[in-house]
């Protein structure tokens, strides 16, 4: 299982290290302005910090797009003929790359959280106090007309319940992609049928994360938001390799 997530992790390594240099850009331009101080310099922190946010929700959402690109050429093309040739079940290979993307996202996560709370640190160290970092970012983001109203609770809000959840929408779109290459393949608008098949899916599975009761207490809200993604995850990535290793000709 190992040598294929390391397999899937090179496949996708050289998107990750793109989305590496530019979120450098971005940090080198965000310190660039705070320790700058000048009316120059707020605008190039404005630039970094906008950048920052820009790689981290672009750079996430990318991670599961280029999973599910790799996929569908993993399946329809030669690219990874010799992969289905391996001594591995079709359990094994559809879920080193499920782990693979999901431990991507969730690093990325990670990775980005740690990020901006430095850079948050850094910004009040040198700026002075929460307030008046909070209201330079709202001042600088009204001024190129994002009005968004910074508050130390929206900045520390955990967001992996928004992380489980695009892996439960990229789980149901590797889904979509072993239906569009097996039930429906060589039939007439297949690829139609398939993302139809991908909305629904994702349709049901809002439906289920709608269902999750609302309690008062916010952490633990998020706990079960995030456990509901996660069997929704292992449903589907069953139900794939089902399908998979009943239906797939390589």
């Amino acid at each position: 299982m190992l040598k294929l997530m390391k397999y899937e992790l090179r496949k996708t390594m050289f998107s990750k290290l793109v989305l590496l240099c530019i979120t450098g850009v971005a940090e080198i331009a965000y310190l660039v302005g705070v320790f700058l101080k000048t009316d120059k310099g707020d605008q190039i922190l404005a630039f970094g910090a906008i950048g920052l946010m820009m790689c981290m929700m672009i750079g996430i959402f990318y991670i599961g797009i280029d999973s599910l690109i790799s996929f569908h050429r993993d399946l329809n093309t030669k690219q990874s003929y010799m992969l289905f040739l391996t001594p591995k079940n079709s359990y094994q290979v559809l879920g080193a790359k499920i782990l693979e993307n999901g431990l991507s996202i969730f690093l990325a996560g990670v990775f980005f959280a740690v990020l901006i709370a430095v850079d948050a640190s850094i910004g009040i160290l040198y700026i002075g106090g929460v307030k008046e970092f909070l209201d330079l970012l709202n001042q600088l983001m009204i001024s190129i007309q994002i009005n968004i109203n910074l508050t130390p609770q929206q900045i520390l809000m955990p967001f992996f319940a928004v992380l489980a959840g695009w892996l439960m929408t990229v789980v149901s779109g590797d889904l979509a992609i072993v239906l569009s290459a097996t039930v429906f393949a060589g039939k007439k608008f297949s690829g139609l049928v398939s993302f139809l098949i991908f909305l629904l899916i994702d349709y049901i599975a809002s439906k289920v994360l709608n269902a999750v009761p609302v309690v008062r207490d916010l952490m633990v809200q998020y706990v079960m938001i995030i456990g509901a993604c996660f069997i929704m995850v292992i449903v589907m990535y069953f139900v794939t390799g089902w399908i998979m290793e009943r239906k797939l000709s390589v």
